[in-house]
C-alpha cells in the first residue's frame, strides 16, 4: 500500500508501507472459549472475579473500533491474575500452545508465555 504525503496540496513524499491486518478479536474469543484449554482453565479458576471480569473485557473488546497499549495491559493485568489463581500443574504445556495457536490465527498483539501468562508482542508496544 502506498502512502501519500501533501504540503499545501503538493504531492512531497510516497512511501510503501506494509499491509496492515487488524486483530480479529470476535474469531479470537469465540476460538478460546470453545478450547479445551480455556474451559480447563475456567474449571479450575479459584478467582471468579477475575474469569468475569475477563470474558466481560473480551466482549469490550470486540465493541471497539481499535484495541489500544491501554486495553492490552489491562487485558494482561487480569489474564496474569486468572492464571496466578490456577493450582499448579493444571495447565500443560500443550494448552499454551493452543492459546498462542488462537492468538496467532486471529492476529492478536500479543503471545503466551511458558508460565501461561500474557506477553504483549513489542510491535504493538
Amino acid at each position: 500500500m502506498k502512502i501519500q504525503t501533501f504540503l499545501n496540496g503538493q504531492l512531497v513524499e510516497e512511501s510503501e508501507v506494509e499491509s496492515y491486518i487488524p486483530p480479529n478479536i470476535s474469531g479470537f474469543n469465540t476460538q478460546m472459549l470453545f478450547s479445551e484449554s480455556y474451559m480447563k482453565l475456567i474449571s479450575n479458576v479459584q478467582n471468579n472475579d477475575a474469569k468475569t471480569r475477563l470474558e466481560l473485557l473480551s466482549v469490550r473488546l470486540e465493541l471497539k473500533p481499535q484495541i489500544t497499549l491501554g486495553d492490552l495491559e489491562i487485558y494482561k493485568l487480569i489474564w496474569d491474575n486468572l492464571i496466578a489463581s490456577i493450582p499448579q500443574g493444571i495447565l500443560v504445556e500443550a494448552d499454551g500452545g493452543n492459546f498462542n495457536q488462537v492468538a496467532e490465527s486471529n492476529n492478536m498483539p500479543f503471545r503466551f508465555e511458558e508460565d501461561f501468562k500474557l506477553k504483549i508482542l513489542p510491535v504493538f508496544e
